[in-house]
């Protein structure tokens, strides 16, 4: 839900976010790898380049997928390796592999 009030500061994301999730795409096509950064950018909502279940489920939702909060569930299962409740750093690549195995970004 956005409040009117509510400032939220635009940032983009930072040279070693984007660092990490070229590194997925090596050998990939730039119209996947465009999509997929797209989605995730778009979806982070405090700018902050770690993925919550919920700004992950709205990236799913925008990739298309048909059950976004069920694959946002698993996708943290394979991806949320210290189990902190956020999708970060390292991580990203192992979020990124798992959503490419899963077709999105086609």
């Amino acid at each position: 839900m956005s409040y009117p009030f509510i400032y939220e500061a635009k940032m983009p994301m930072s040279i070693s976010e984007k660092a990490i999730i070229s590194s997925c795409f090596q050998g990939k096509t730039n119209g996947s790898k465009n999509k997929i950064m797209k989605a995730m950018e778009n979806a982070d909502r405090n700018k902050d380049g770690c993925f919550s279940k919920d700004e992950l489920q709205r990236a799913l939702k925008e990739l298309g997928a048909i059950c976004p909060r069920w694959r946002a569930f698993r996708a943290f299962r394979e991806a949320d390796t210290n189990h902190d409740g956020q999708i970060s750093g390292e991580e990203i690549k192992s979020l990124l592999q798992y959503l490419r195995s899963c077709g999105f970004g086609k």
